[in-house]
């Protein structure tokens, strides 16, 4: 535990300490997963290894970018975070309210840009996720996620992606209710996530 806080600590100071800043903005929503339905605002920074230059940051529901300093492939370094609340839509075995279950998010990875043309951008990228879950009624308790970004597009204002996390000890049901978390191994289960963006800086 100690290590995650001493990670959750350098990663946040890797955000919010990063040099020339640009804000933009990341809203997802996790549509399936076995408890509820989560939708949130992320924070990420693109920090290109080759230009060795913050290439774009993403924060609320607003994008404006740093002057490109060049087109190339990457790969780009992400370090992201972002907090999430339950929709209020019901699992097949349990209900849930609005805003009753909240998830932390701490997302590093690495991104590819395949296309970058014109007022069209194309990135993929993988990472790992740090999450603490918690709630009005809930113990707290952690999980770790690979992360994979099969495809984000921006198209001059606007930009949408999938993600996906692929959880080696998923979720349960008893994990979202009152009472003493129960110490046993969890399937594997991966969820479905989408990313929407509004770009309102420069081109």
């Amino acid at each position: 535990m100690g290590r995650r806080i001493v990670v959750m600590g350098a990663l946040l100071v890797a955000l919010f300490g990063a040099p020339r800043p640009s804000h933009a903005g990341l809203l997802e929503i996790i549509w399936e997963m076995s408890g509820p339905q989560m939708i949130g605002i992320s924070y990420a920074c693109m920090y290109g290894a080759a230009s060795r230059s913050l290439d774009q940051c993403r924060i609320g529901q607003l994008i404006t970018r740093t002057p490109p300093t060049s087109k190339g492939v990457g790969p780009y370094f992400v370090l992201g975070g972002g907090i999430f609340g339950s929709t209020g839509k019901d699992s097949s075995t349990q209900s849930y309210d609005w805003g009753e279950i909240w998830m932390l998010a701490l997302e590093p990875g690495v991104a590819l840009r395949s296309y970058d043309k014109a007022d069209v951008q194309v990135h993929h990228g993988a990472g790992v996720s740090w999450e603490l879950m918690f709630g009005h009624d809930i113990r707290r308790f952690d999980k770790f996620a690979f992360t994979v970004t099969p495809i984000d597009v921006a198209y001059k204002r606007v930009a949408v992606g999938m993600k996906l996390r692929l959880y080696p000890h998923g979720f349960t049901d008893d994990e979202f209710k009152p009472g003493p978390l129960i110490a046993r191994d969890r399937p594997f289960e991966a969820t479905l996530g989408f990313t929407f963006s509004l770009i309102v800086g420069p081109h």
